[in-house]
């Protein structure tokens, strides 16, 4: 006889992002794992205010904005785990909801994140949008 249980877990984290069209939700979901990664992201961070950015082209073909939402957080993981470069910013050439093209723009990690990020998740993921404003609900498996 097979049985199955099913249990919560919190190996999860969540945060809860949004802004004007999808150039807006874009920003706010590179700022929010920021603040996930380092609690104390101040804007004097911003790359504006640094001097050792580096661009990096991210283009993205998708089939829904939420795909491209997770690949673009995918990729700010990535450049963290392997290379030791904070996704600081992202500057915006072209976006629609099924497709980014942009540059990252990256800063050497000098400090250690608060938590291990693994993967971007789609778990109940979905973009809303109320009179153009881009509303969005992103889980981390930690």
């Amino acid at each position: 006889m097979e049985t199955y249980d099913t249990f919560s877990t919190t190996a999860d984290v969540g945060i809860r992002i949004h802004g004007y069209g999808y150039t807006g939700l874009f920003q706010s979901a590179i700022k929010g794992l920021n603040l996930l990664y380092f609690n104390d992201w101040d804007d004097e961070w911003t790359p504006t205010a640094l001097t050792s950015i580096l661009r990096l082209p991210f283009e993205f073909h998708g089939d829904s904005c939420e795909n491209v939402l997770v690949n673009l957080l995918s990729e700010a993981v990535y450049l963290l785990q392997t290379e030791n470069k904070i996704t600081a910013g992202i500057d915006i050439k072209e976006v629609g909801e099924t497709h980014i093209k942009a540059d990252l723009l990256t800063i050497p990690c000098t400090m250690e994140p608060e938590l291990e990020i693994k993967s971007v998740t789609y778990h109940n993921l979905e973009v809303h949008d109320k009179n153009g404003v881009k509303y969005a609900e992103i889980i981390f498996d930690v």
